[in-house]
């Protein structure tokens, strides 16, 4: 049946399978699903490609591979690299020493305080070979026990690291067993003498504490374990006669029973607490000596500060005592005050009760009042709302003189007025301008208008400014404003005086809206002359008014630049109003 072709009725079923059904084709672990790793097909009968009748092997005898895959290509030649890059990053390292002719003795060369320069004594670079004319050190000469001379100096190699020694045996060197280092003989009797000083210094110590067999380093560490985080307080003032007037200053004391210290902070108003001033660190954390000028004749005090070796006496815990006088670095300090733990801590362990406390004056009624810092008046020179920025700060500011918002909700909103010269020659008489005032910032310029045969040429007679006004301080804040401008109103500008004569519609309709910020004499003057010029006409009053009447007002006004000619109405309001 296997040489038929598949297709129906050339293929039949099996008679003796009586198992139909299709098996899962996941098992279950743990509650998981998993694919199974063999199929079966139905009725658990295995699949076709699992039968070993489907499964044929083809002739190999006269089969050429070659046909079929091309002819093989020969193996890849290894590529030669250059020594730069085979030896890149690679380096040989030995350990040595270098010998001074000077005392005939074998010295480290990386040595702490030697006394001669150390670090990188020689740089890379190709040497050549005193041995070999013409030609350089190679690393092949390198070898444990050998001599090497660079440059006049001599170098004994002892010893070398794992792949120099690797490097040198592959390249079919016998390197030789490493030796150690000699040591220093400066070295070893500097040694010496410091275990010489220790031993003298712990004898010394236990015939004073009647104690043995223990060192200055396991004290210190003792002392450190059981005082850490230790720290006495005491409140201490003394009298600055240095400074004009002389004035009591306070400070807070802290002595540290870990390391036997003292460091000191400036407190005021005979505050306890550290921190107060701008710079509150007095001194810093030392060792207090009792007298700090006892030096021995010989000592160098121009260039050296005297350190443990020439302070004989320092201050000890038992020293501090309320009422008594401290020296600080020759300035004397009494002691008033203590915290409950530096109380606690002399009752308990010194066996030493502190005294009460010293009442001490209060500050207010002897320490020197400050004045009040002075604005210096203005000096003529730039604004004075710069000169008032740099004396306020360091790094001087830009003044503000507006608000941002208001000043963009007014930006475009400007009166404009006419004005008239207060004449000083007979041809001033001439002369007319326009001033406008924005209200947005409170700035305001001049223009002068044109005119025929006057000898002045037409343009901006000032520019955006706030004018002060006359007779005014310079540092006060006093300009020209809203309330300043009205028909007939004068107007000092540099030198010169104008007159208000004239002003446009838009300026008497937005003195009406803003009734506020002008004067009320200032709003009738200006309905007076526009109603003298024609520009606004009232209708006469009705006898009889009823509800739904209707009141007109006909405002002829002019164009802005010219302000004159043009007729407009300005406005028709439907309500009952009594006019």
């Amino acid at each position: 049946m296997d040489g038929l072709p598949f297709i129906p009725g050339f293929r039949f079923t099996d008679i003796t399978k009586r198992d139909h059904h299709l098996s899962s084709q996941f098992r279950w672990k743990n509650g998981y699903a998993i694919p199974k790793d063999k199929p079966t097909g139905i009725g658990k009968a295995p699949l076709d490609v699992d039968y070993i009748l489907y499964s044929k092997t083809l002739g190999t005898t006269g089969y050429n591979p070659t046909l079929t895959y091309g002819q093989a290509k020969d193996p890849p030649k290894p590529i030669v690299q250059p020594h730069f890059i085979m030896f890149d990053g690679k380096c040989l390292s030995f350990n040595g020493f270098t010998q001074l002719l000077q005392n005939q003795l074998w010295t480290r060369i990386e040595c702490a305080n030697a006394g001669y320069v150390q670090g990188c004594l020689l740089k890379r670079g190709q040497i050549p070979n005193p041995h070999r004319k013409n030609k350089t050190w190679h690393w092949s000469d390198f070898n444990n026990g050998v001599e090497l001379s660079f440059y006049g100096v001599v170098y004994k190699l002892c010893s070398c690291n794992s792949f120099t020694r690797q490097f040198l045996t592959s390249q079919g060197m016998e390197v030789d067993v490493d030796k150690p280092v000699p040591d220093d003989p400066y070295m070893s009797a500097r040694r010496q003498q410091l275990l010489q000083q220790k031993k003298q210094q712990s004898v010394t110590l236990a015939l004073k504490f009647g104690f043995e067999n223990r060192s200055i380093e396991d004290d210190k560490l003792k002392q450190f374990l059981e005082n850490d985080g230790k720290v006495l307080r005491f409140y201490t003032v003394w009298f600055d006669e240095g400074c004009e007037p002389a004035e009591w200053k306070f400070f807070v004391l802290l002595y540290f029973l870990a390391y036997d210290r003292v460091e000191i902070y400036e407190s005021k108003n005979m505050g306890k607490t550290c921190g107060q001033t701008p710079f509150p660190l007095f001194l810093g954390k030392i060792r207090l000596p009792k007298d700090w000028s006892n030096l021995p004749p010989n000592f160098p005090s121009i260039y050296l500060e005297p350190g443990n070796k020439e302070c004989e006496e320092y201050y000890q815990p038992k020293d501090f005592i309320i009422g008594n006088t401290i020296f600080v670095m020759g300035r004397r300090f009494l002691l008033y005050d203590c915290d409950p733990f530096t109380k606690a801590y002399f009752k308990d362990i010194l066996q030493i009760v502190q005294p009460e406390s010293i009442q001490i004056f209060k500050p207010k009624e002897n320490f020197p009042t400050v004045s009040k810092l002075v604005i210096p008046p203005h000096t003529g020179i730039g604004d004075p709302d710069d000169t008032r920025q740099n004396c306020l700060s360091l790094i001087p500011k830009a003044p503000k003189t507006l608000d941002f918002v208001t000043y963009v909700l007014n930006s475009s909103k400007k009166l404009r007025y006419k004005l008239k010269m207060v004449p000083v020659y007979e041809v001033d008489n001439l002369r007319d301008f326009i001033m406008e005032y924005c209200i947005g910032n409170d700035q305001m310029s001049i223009v002068e208008l044109a005119s025929k045969n006057s000898g002045f040429v037409k343009g901006r007679f000032m520019s955006y400014t706030r004018l002060r006004k006359p007779g005014t301080n310079a540092d006060e804040d006093q300009f020209y404003g809203t309330k300043d401008f009205a028909i007939g109103a004068k107007l000092h500008v540099r030198g010169s005086i104008f007159i208000i004569v004239e002003l446009d519609l838009w300026t008497y309709n937005y003195m009406n809206e803003n009734k506020a910020k002008f004067t009320q004499d200032a709003i009738d003057k200006a309905k007076c002359y526009l109603e003298s010029k024609g520009l606004i006409i009232t209708l006469p009053k009705p006898d009889v008014i009823n509800q739904n009447s209707i009141t007109q007002e006909i405002s002829l006004s002019k164009h802005n630049e010219s302000l004159e000619d043009t007729v407009l109405i300005n406005k028709i309001n439907q309500s009952n109003i009594n006019i």
